[in-house]
């Protein structure tokens, strides 16, 4: 009767014993993937857009920031000298759309391309229409946004891109 209870004892506790002492191998870890940032490239102020008729006139735009107003101070020179066979004698009517923002109000490495995203945008911007004729030199100076805007349009405390569109009007 020991016997057998002691046999009825161990076959009791075989699953027991047979789970604990089992070696169960873990699956090796893998590590999970992390996600490599693809670095965007910063915008490269000015931005500068050309109609097709223009290419290869020389256009510089600087500007200064105006810490008290918000704003920058934009410098614009269109250098047509030289450019008699592109521009007709009658000349070109010009739209120029000048343009300022904050480059953490928009996706990563944005800039607009045409003058209608500017003025959908939001970006504060100002328009000027002027008069090119060849052997021209255009210079103007702009502050965008204009004082007086409301707050929080354009810090140039932060970082920016600024820029000038320019079209051709059609007369």
């Amino acid at each position: 009767m020991k016997r057998i209870a002691i046999l009825l004892l161990l076959c009791l506790m075989l699953p027991f014993i047979s789970g604990c002492t089992a070696e169960t191998e873990a699956p090796p870890e893998t590590p999970a993937p992390t996600p490599t940032p693809v670095p965007v490239a910063p915008v490269e102020s000015p931005v500068i857009i050309l109609p097709p008729e223009l290419a290869g006139t020389a256009v510089t735009l600087s500007a200064s920031p105006l810490t008290q107003d918000n704003a920058l101070y934009l410098s614009f020179e269109m250098n047509a000298r030289g450019r008699q066979a592109q521009i007709p004698t009658g000349g070109y009517p010009l739209m120029l759309t000048f343009f300022a923002y904050n480059v953490d109000q928009f996706e990563p490495g944005y800039a607009p391309a045409t003058a209608s995203e500017v003025r959908y945008s939001g970006m504060p911007y100002k328009t000027r229409s002027v008069h090119l004729y060849s052997q021209n030199i255009l210079t103007h100076t702009e502050q965008v946004p204009e004082r007086g805007s409301p707050a929080g349009l354009f810090s140039p405390g932060k970082s920016y891109a600024y820029g000038v569109s320019i079209e051709i009007r059609r007369v």
